[in-house]
This record gives structure tokens, sequence and C-alpha cells, in this order.
């Protein structure tokens, strides 16, 4: 009789269980692979097509369909609902009885002009006097009586009258609105919204604007005054969204409260002697403590991270920015602050495992180093040094973040975005299309209304451009800004358009654009 072999059950199952166990890991695998390779292609052909691009003929086709000026005004209702409405709200210090365009007639036709790239009410005048402009702009507001807009000089009129903190109610709801947006939260820092701040300036003559204007006397090599120039800057808080555009959301004016000295006294040399009593201009400094109060009272509970350039950072910044809750992300310089300078010098030479190096966009080197626990007036804070091979000076900022090796990269690529405030607020304002420095009106009151409108423009102007594919189109932000004039001057919005523009649609931002 054989012998029969003994089998323990146990075994034999626990190997029949790792098998299957192994096939479902291995046919999830083999599932998560084919998922991968096909995503892989379709992501390189969708890669193929947008660089390969549209030839003449389909761009043609595809600008036939689009409809500008009802792109625009989808913009509006789709953002800020209701703020052509509420513009009939505002206070209106003209006589009732010599009203011929109510107040929100006058505002629509301003912001209007700044999005179509008047340079002056003279070619605004001129250039919306044809019954197409007449029409898009009854359609905008919902009048089926406007027959005729305002001429240049009775905006200006109504703008002399006018208290310029309406105006900043309007751009304070405008911000809430895009706060609200879950489309933007990606553009927080730590939780906190990116602020960036700075002044510029709007005005500048060789005569005297007004009593209150900002002057400076400049001399000659023979200590002789050879002119004196008057001018007007603003400060200015810009809110920045999607990394590359920036929301005016405060703003404060530097001006003499007291009268400046006359002609006569400021040309002559005895006002140059250290006894004379000079007369105390305001400054860039004392406005930015009156800016953080205002953008606290209207934003209480927003929370912030205040950017700046190196002229900011001192013990009174630190201490209003804690009192205020508020963090910060400042650029800085050697001189700024000595004593932290040289904190930063030796720790990291003593230190130089805190470091971390990455390569940009352009295939530049960027080297990080980075100091935590620099002690300043009762002040802990860090500071980041980054060396990019692609530019000719480092860039240092400091922060009272949390710094390590991963989050110094971060630190550094929000307090360079502090140069988006040049670049895409006042550069554009200024030389593409706003005209934000011409003399719109002598008034300052008037000036200053112009200039909060100029604001609500180029709001709506980021959203409606970053809503087109302009990459695709070939449009340039000129070329695109000039054929919106053409079409809002030679065609009218038909019921239909007028109809999809208050549809509640989604809107889609492109990140990348034509310059």
């Amino acid at each position: 009789m054989g012998v029969i072999p003994f089998v323990f059950e146990g075994k034999a199952l626990d190997k029949q269980k790792i098998n299957r166990v192994d096939n479902r890991k291995e046919k999830r695998q083999t599932k998560k692979d084919s998922k991968r390779k096909k995503n892989k292609a379709y992501n390189k052909k969708c890669e193929e097509n947008r660089n390969k691009g549209l030839n003449r003929k389909q761009v043609r086709d595809v600008k036939k369909d689009k409809n500008l000026v009802r792109d625009l005004l989808g913009i509006i209702n789709s953002y800020f609902p209701g703020l052509i409405h509420s513009f009939k709200e505002t206070k209106d210090g003209r006589n009732k009885r010599y009203i011929k365009y109510s107040i929100d007639v006058i505002l629509v036709v301003r912001v209007l002009s700044a999005i179509l790239s008047f340079d002056s009410q003279r070619s605004m005048t001129n250039g919306l006097n044809s019954d197409n402009a007449i029409k898009n702009i009854a359609a905008f507001l919902r009048k089926d009586d406007l027959d005729e807009l305002p001429h240049g000089d009775t905006i200006n009129d109504c703008f002399k009258k006018m208290d310029p903190k309406e105006m900043e109610k309007f751009i304070c709801q405008m911000i809430v609105r895009l706060l609200r947006r879950n489309t933007f939260n990606s553009s927080r820092i730590n939780g906190d919204w990116q602020i960036l701040v700075d002044a510029t300036e709007f005005f500048r003559s060789s005569s005297r604007h007004c009593d209150h204007c900002l002057f400076s006397r400049h001399k000659g090599n023979d200590g002789e005054i050879i002119r004196i120039s008057y001018y007007h800057h603003v400060l200015e808080a810009k809110l920045v969204l999607n990394g590359n555009m920036v929301f005016s959301i405060q703003s404060e004016f530097i001006a003499n409260e007291e009268p400046i000295p006359s002609d006569e006294v400021l040309w002559s040399p005895e006002y140059s002697e250290p006894s004379k009593d000079k007369t105390k201009q305001d400054c860039e400094t004392k406005a930015f403590y009156r800016l953080a109060d205002k953008l606290k009272t209207a934003f209480p509970n927003l929370p912030i991270c205040i950017s700046t350039d190196a002229l900011y950072p001192s013990k009174g910044m630190f201490e209003t920015c804690k009192r205020l809750g508020w963090h910060f992300i400042m650029r800085f310089k050697d001189g700024v602050i000595p004593a932290l300078a040289r904190q930063f010098r030796y720790q990291t030479k003593k230190h130089p495992e805190r470091s971390a190096c990455d390569i940009g966009g352009d295939n530049a080197r960027l080297e990080y180093i980075f100091a935590t626990d620099l002690a300043y007036e009762g002040f802990t804070i860090n500071a980041v040094e980054l060396k990019d091979s692609g530019v000719k000076h480092p860039f240092w900022f400091i922060t009272d973040y949390p710094v390590s090796t991963y989050s110094c990269k971060r630190i550094a690529e929000h307090g360079r975005r502090r140069w988006k405030i040049e670049n895409e607020g006042f550069k554009r304002q200024k030389k593409h299309g706003y005209h934000l420095t011409h003399m719109f009106c002598k008034d300052f009151t008037a000036m200053k209304v112009h200039y909060f409108l100029i604001q609500i423009a180029h709001a709506i102007s980021q959203l409606w451009e970053r809503s087109i594919d302009m990459k695709t189109l070939r449009y340039t932000i000129k070329g695109l800004h000039e054929e919106l004039r053409t079409i809002f001057q030679t065609s009218s919005l038909t019921v239909m358009d007028i109809d999809y523009a208050h549809m509640r649609k989604r809107v889609r931002l492109v990140r990348d654009h034509a310059a």
C-alpha cells in the first residue's frame, strides 16, 4: 500500500489568494498603463494641433463667427452682473432741471471709451458719433430711447460735481464678485490673496496745476534752479489673479494738504537755504499707512499678503502688517536695513545646506539661498535670495512666512510678481490704450473720477481679452481693441446678441495670450 502524502490545505489556500491578488494588481496596472498611453497620445495630438495653428482662411472663418461687442457685454454680465444698472445709484451733483443725460449713460460712455482706446475727450466725442455706436451703448444700458450721446465737455462738467469715492464703491463691488468665484482660488498664497502696492505718476507739467500739487526743484551744475516740475502721484493696491492679471482694489492719491508756496518763492535762491522752513510734502510712505487703513476698512476679513518694492521694508511697515493681521513678501536690498543684510550673509555662510536649485522656463538656472529667524526690532523675519542666470542682478525678498527648502521657491516666485503692477498695470494703462497720463480734464476732482473709471475699464478688458484665444486667432492686444472699435462703430447688436450676452454661461479664461 502506497503512502499518501499529507498536504496542508491552509498553505495551498494562501498561495491561491496571493495569486489572485497579484492577478488583480496586474490587471489594474495594465489598465493604468493603457490609460496613460492613451492620455499621452491625446495630449501629444493636442499639442501638435496647437503648434500647427490655423491657416489664414480658417482664421478668417473663425473671426466671422465671433462678435467682439457681444462678447464684451457677455463678460460684463458674467463677472459683474448689475454693474451697469448700479451706475444709476451714483450721486449726481448736477442741477436736475438741466440734466439731459442720466448719470449711468455718462459713466458707461466713459468706461467704453477707455476700452475702445480713445485718447482724448474730443476723439471719443467724434468716434462715438455714429448710429451704430449709439445703438450699441443703448443695448449695454437697455435703453430704447437713447438717440444721442453726451459730448466730452458734458462728461467733464458732470465729473467736476461728483464725489470720487462713489467710483471706489463700484471697484470694491467688482473685487468682491471676483473673490467669490472659485475660478481664482488657485491664485492664493497659503490661503492669502496677494496684493501689490506701488505708486505711479499720472500728471506732470512745468506749470502749476493746483495748490496741492507735488513739486520738485531741479538745479544746474552751478546750484541755480533751472526748472520746477509739478506733478500728481497715486498709490495703488492691486489684486493679483491667475498670476498674470492685476485689478485695482484700493487707491490713495498723494497730494499736499496745505497749499504749496508760490512760484516766486520756489524760484528764489533763499528757499534752498537750510535755515528756510520748507513745505513738508506728502509722500508714498505716508500714503501707504492711509491706504492700509482704507483697505482694512473696505475688506476687514480678507486674508492679505502685501508685496512691495525695496522702499517699504521698515519697522513701521512691519508693525502695520502685524496690527492688521496681514502677511508680507517684500523686495529687499543691502542698504535698506543693514542689520538684516548682515544677519542674512552670516547665516547663509554658516548653513550652506539652506539652498535649492531649479531650472526656469527659458532653461535659466535658478539658485535659491534662504535664511530664517532673522531678528529686527522685535520682529522675526525670513529671507530668500534668488540668482537667475538670465538676469544680471540677484533678487532678494523678506517675508514673515515660514521658509524651507521647498517653500523658498514659492516665496521667490510670488515675490517676483511685484513687477506685474508695473507691466500689466501702470504700463498698460499709460502706453497701451488707456492713456492714463493724458489730462482728460484740468479739474482735480474730475481727474480722479477719470482715473477710477480707467481702473474699471481695465478690469473688464483683462477678463474680456483672456476669454478670447488670441494666439489662435492671431490677435495682438492693440489689434483686438482696434477691431472692437471698428465693429462698435460699423455694426450694432441684434436682439439675439443681447439675449445671448445676458444668458448665464461659463467663461473659460486663457492664461497665455498675445502681447
